[in-house]
């Protein structure tokens, strides 16, 4: 009885560790310290019209499957899908690297031990964003969102970043401080 229950836990764990291995076509590439991987799965997915498909995964702002009509390098592939996220790992990724039809590209996450780095993603907008969104900001609570509010609605969008010092209690300091966190 107890070497068939060993004997089960020896057969899930050689299914746990090896079929990964067995399903994916990968290429590690390695850095020296780590392996991210960059696979490439998907093959034989051009047409015979000179498009062919590529796919685009992890840290990128709009992931999915992409058409293309010529010969893209990793960094334009990026590009076409809207640029890289603020917390990408690209060290281990050669970004003039010229990517074949059906390639997967996988962009690794790095937040260097700070998991903080999940709710940057992306800029606020100060003169869309939300009391809620405001008050994510540092240095900004309740009683500044509001203000910023209702300087939107009484003076209209800001032209600049800097503009947001014409409220009332931002000041220069404060501005320092949410300066790469927002956009206009």
């Amino acid at each position: 009885m107890i070497y068939g229950s060993i004997g089960i836990v020896i057969i899930i764990c050689i299914i746990y560790f090896l079929l990964p291995i067995i399903t994916e076509n990968e290429v590690q590439i390695n850095n020296g310290e780590n392996q991210d991987s960059y696979s490439s799965s998907m093959n034989a997915n051009s047409s015979n019209d000179g498009e062919y498909h590529i796919y685009i995964t992890g840290a990128i702002e709009n992931p999915g499957l992409y058409n293309l009509e010529k010969s893209y390098t990793i960094h334009e592939a990026i590009t076409l899908a809207g640029g890289l996220l603020p917390y990408a790992g690209t060290d281990s990724i050669n970004l003039a690297e010229k990517v074949e039809p059906g390639t997967h590209i996988h962009i690794p996450f790095n937040f260097n031990g700070n998991p903080e780095a999940l709710l940057r993603k992306k800029k606020i907008n100060i003169n869309t964003a939300t009391i809620e969104e405001l008050k994510s900001l540092p240095g900004i609570g309740e009683t500044m969102a509001k203000r910023i509010d209702e300087y939107r609605k009484e003076h209209g969008s800001f032209a600049s970043v800097n503009d947001i010092t014409k409220v009332k209690g931002i000041g220069k300091a404060l501005l320092r401080k949410i300066q790469d966190k927002v956009t206009v």
